[in-house]
């Protein structure tokens, strides 16, 4: 996708207009998962170096469970990086954050040795997990929400036909956040799972602890338990106006948080939320 037809928040676009007038070496792009970074990542590199870029992202190593970024893909890096190039060359690097072990340390010799000509863009939904040393020697953009009448661009330029309900349930879940607006229009088993979560929030908010308990056991992944917090958090401060106490809503949101932080910081998933099934 070309830069000029990014659906962007005004800030988000003068900050990336103002850094294609003289990028730097190291470019770090944060926002929330669902903000299309990649794709923003993507039009940037081509803008500098049109098709001369590699893209590194995690991946599944030997026996390992989680897809990561690890000190051999960083080793690829520093050989690539040898040589001299008379043409601009951007190195993708999505999700940096989750780069494990060592590879941070090998990664950050190589944005404080930059090679002439070479540009790093890299995207991070959850930037506090990359270390100081290496958000320091970067620029920093953060792509925010674009405005709902920016984002309705994307059902009227789309083929697809909704009925008013479909949308609205797809304008409520996408947030805002254009890829996930399209992933939502465009896959429609992806728009089930994501709509299920969202009703299983709902049943976890309305039901007795019972109930809420059955949900726990049946939560099984780490990324869909952060997701039904995520989702249950939204569904209370969506209801906050008409709350008859606002400070156990404030409470509950401040818990919510909390079990978002320790899931994300690899909390025991179970534990977590027979936690948030007891207090909320």
């Amino acid at each position: 996708m070309k830069f000029s037809d990014l659906i962007l928040h005004t800030k988000s676009r003068v900050n990336l207009e103002n850094y294609l007038k003289k990028p730097m070496h190291a470019l770090l792009l944060v926002g929330e998962s669902g903000a299309g970074l990649r794709t923003i990542a993507k039009s940037l590199a081509q803008e500098i170096a049109k098709a001369n870029m590699i893209i590194i992202e995690p991946k599944l190593h030997n026996q390992q469970k989680t897809a990561n970024i690890n000190i051999d893909d960083i080793r690829d890096l520093h050989e690539i990086t040898r040589a001299r190039r008379d043409k601009n060359f951007v190195i993708l690097i999505d999700d940096v954050d989750k780069m494990t072990n060592d590879a941070p340390q090998a990664f950050l010799k190589l944005l404080e040795e930059p090679t002439a000509n070479t540009f790093y863009i890299m995207t991070s939904h959850n930037v506090k997990r990359l270390p100081e040393t290496i958000r320091s020697r970067t620029q920093i953009i953060e792509i925010l929400p674009p405005p709902k009448t920016a984002v309705q661009e994307i059902f009227a330029t789309s083929s697809t036909k909704l009925m008013a309900e479909k949308r609205a349930q797809i304008e409520f879940l996408g947030e805002r956040k254009p890829a996930e607006i399209v992933r939502l229009l465009t896959d429609e088993q992806y728009f089930r799972d994501k709509a299920a979560v969202m009703n299983t929030a709902k049943n976890f908010i309305q039901g007795s602890v019972a109930e809420k308990l059955k949900i726990v056991v049946t939560t099984t992944t780490r990324e869909t338990a952060i997701e039904l917090t995520q989702n249950i958090a939204k569904l209370l401060i969506l209801t906050a106006p008409k709350s008859k106490n606002p400070k156990m809503v404030s409470e509950s949101l401040e818990f919510l948080t909390k079990t978002i932080e320790n899931l994300t910081q690899n909390g025991h998933v179970k534990t977590q939320l027979l936690n948030l099934a007891l207090n909320i």
